[in-house]
């Protein structure tokens, strides 16, 4: 989890959360955790946390991002419609 997300891995992220997700609840309903699979659970929220945040960024990234698009859309319509005339001003 931690590799992926630091490396931008969305999918590789997607999947290893649908594994913990079906396979967390399985292990909890075995009993109580031991004393090393406490430890390896807090290392795990600590991963999830940095995996979350990474998420977050992105999402706050690409929203940035689809607003600039949004917002010079006009313009990019128009420099398309120019590219796809010829010298004279005919249509292609």
């Amino acid at each position: 989890m931690t590799r992926a997300s630091a490396t931008a891995d969305w999918d590789a992220l997607a999947a290893v959360n649908t594994t913990l997700a079906n396979e967390l609840p399985a292990l909890a309903a075995r009993g109580p955790w031991s004393a090393d699979e406490q430890a390896l659970l807090a290392q795990l929220r600590a991963s999830h946390a940095q995996a979350f945040q990474a998420c977050s960024q992105e999402k706050e990234r690409l929203g940035l991002s689809l607003g600039d698009m949004h917002a010079n859309k006009e313009g990019r319509l128009a420099y398309a419609l120019i590219e796809a005339s010829d010298p004279d001003g005919n249509e292609v």
